[in-house]
């Protein structure tokens, strides 16, 4: 079957919102960077991650449509074609527009696209892993806006000091954004979720 190898350019500096989301999400993450050193197939991936490999194709799929991976063998196995690919890049640096409010939109957009592949990712009633799920709506006077987002900043930073080799793999993302508060009926607005 038809096969070459790409060599990935040192670094690509993601520019699109198309690029930037579908990059920014832990598991495609993970993928490049195997990408990166060398190439592999959906299946090869998904053995050293510990999954089914029907867990990882719409991530392949996404990540050569935006063309962050190009697909660059095929390997006959018997009944099956195997696809091989390899990572555009050794490293991506996201450069967001230099328009604030678009900015402002691709981060709530990343965040959006996490929590939605999250959802997928605990659909099944028999998973007891922890879910924490919380959201607070408040006025708050410009000068504290600064505090906050600091504060948030601080706990992601000790979050990550807490990365273990082993164990469960959480994500923690916060979000501190505007919100259409004319619509309140209340000063305060609480959900609070918590589930096992």
């Amino acid at each position: 079957m038809s096969t070459y190898d790409i060599i990935p350019v040192p670094i690509q500096t993601l520019t699109s919102d198309e690029q930037i989301r579908a990059y920014v999400n832990p598991t495609r993450m993970t993928i490049l960077a195997m990408l990166a050193k060398e190439k592999n197939s959906v299946s090869g991936i998904a053995r050293q991650l510990g999954v089914h490999p029907a867990n990882l194709t719409h991530h392949f799929k996404l990540l050569e449509k935006v063309g962050l991976i190009e697909l660059v063998e095929k390997r006959e196995t018997g009944k099956n074609l195997e696809k091989y690919y390899r990572a555009k890049a050794y490293h991506f640096v996201v450069s967001a527009g230099e328009q604030p409010s678009g900015q402002k939109a691709l981060a709530l957009s990343i965040l959006r696209d996490n929590l939605d592949a999250a959802l997928r990712t605990v659909a099944d009633p028999a998973d007891e892993r922890i879910v924490l799920g919380a959201m607070k709506t408040v006025r708050l006077h410009p000068a504290d806006v600064e505090k906050f987002a600091q504060k948030l900043l601080d706990l992601l930073g000790e979050f990550e000091e807490h990365a273990a080799e082993t164990g469960e793999v959480y994500s923690l993302n916060v979000s501190l954004y505007p919100a259409e508060a004319a619509n309140l009926s209340a000063p305060k607005v609480t959900i609070h979720i918590e589930g096992k």
